[in-house]
């Protein structure tokens, strides 16, 4: 009985253990003559110490005297892959074969040079995963770009549509952003003098717009949130000056009103000590964002 060792071996190892050609095992294993312990994500094929034993033995190792061994394994001498020693060969019946032309083949490429027997399979061919995954990652960039792209234009179709409702003597700019904050300085009008003082000395532009702007103008009913123009690049210089937090609009007591339209800050009046929008674009911000009495107050005033 041969002596193999207890691991998996390769197909190649396998052809030079019964002595036949690499296309030759795999055709036991088509024909499930030759089983194969494992067979690999790509496509490779692994044996046993049992599974070559029971091809070399059908009727099991300790009944192997007397039993023939398969037809291409007749006059083959049988090597160990790693130590390459002889062994003795597994006694044959002495009956009579009868070769198909086929066989008569087989034969033959067992006594062939090493150097035909051992070449290199398809299975044994290695698969780039790398430059799959990269592939798929780039494809899968692409069309989140797309849909990045796409939401981003959504907005601003939006923006048109809305402004464009708005009379055209109404001076309202559709760059403007509105972010809600609350202040850790006080009250309102300590955010608002705190506003004015922290402009002036920087020499920043600020105009208060809404409720704080028509305030200036005359005293109306008390409100609960400052709105203010200023330049998108002075956003984070009043977040630090006024010790804001982000806040949502109900909850909110400043209301920065981003524009970078030079037109808001130019046209703007001082008025007891502060800067408030001009009288148009006051009552176009108050017809775009106030409530019914608002708009009803601010009319009779403006």
């Amino acid at each position: 009985m041969i002596n193999l060792e207890d691991k998996l071996y390769t197909s190649t190892e396998v052809a030079d253990i019964l002595g036949v050609s690499l296309r030759s095992v795999y055709r036991y294993i088509e024909e499930d003559k030759l089983q194969a312990e494992v067979k690999t994500a790509t496509g490779r094929h692994r044996f046993t110490k049992k599974n070559i034993l029971d091809f070399l033995y059908p009727g099991g190792a300790e009944e192997k005297a007397g039993q023939a061994m398969p037809k291409e394994a007749v006059k083959v001498e049988v090597k160990e892959p790693k130590k390459k020693e002889k062994v003795q060969e597994a006694p044959v019946e002495e009956t009579p074969v009868e070769v198909t032309p086929e066989e008569e083949e087989e034969e033959v490429e067992v006594v062939a040079p090493k150097e035909e027997i051992k070449v290199a399979p398809v299975e044994e061919e290695p698969i780039d995963w790398l430059a799959k995954f990269r592939e798929a990652a780039k494809k899968f960039d692409e069309e989140n770009a797309k849909r990045v792209e796409a939401s981003a234009k959504a907005p601003v179709a939006e923006e048109k549509e809305t402004f464009a409702s708005i009379t055209e003597q109404e001076p309202v700019s559709p760059k403007s952003q509105l972010f809600f904050y609350r202040s850790r300085l006080g009250g309102l009008k300590d955010i608002a003098q705190n506003i004015d003082k922290s402009s002036r000395n920087s020499g920043i532009d600020y105009a208060f717009t809404m409720n704080a702007g028509l305030s200036l103008f005359k005293a109306i009913k008390p409100f609960s949130v400052l709105h203010v123009y200023i330049k998108s690049k002075d956003k984070d210089f009043f977040e630090r000056i006024l010790m804001l937090t982000p806040s949502d609009e109900n909850n909110a007591q400043l209301c920065i009103m981003t524009n970078d339209d030079k037109d808001v800050y130019t046209s703007s009046e001082e008025l007891h000590g502060l800067f408030v929008a001009d009288k148009t674009r006051l009552l176009a911000d108050i017809r775009k964002h106030g409530d019914s009495d608002l708009i009803e107050e601010a009319e009779s005033i403006l």
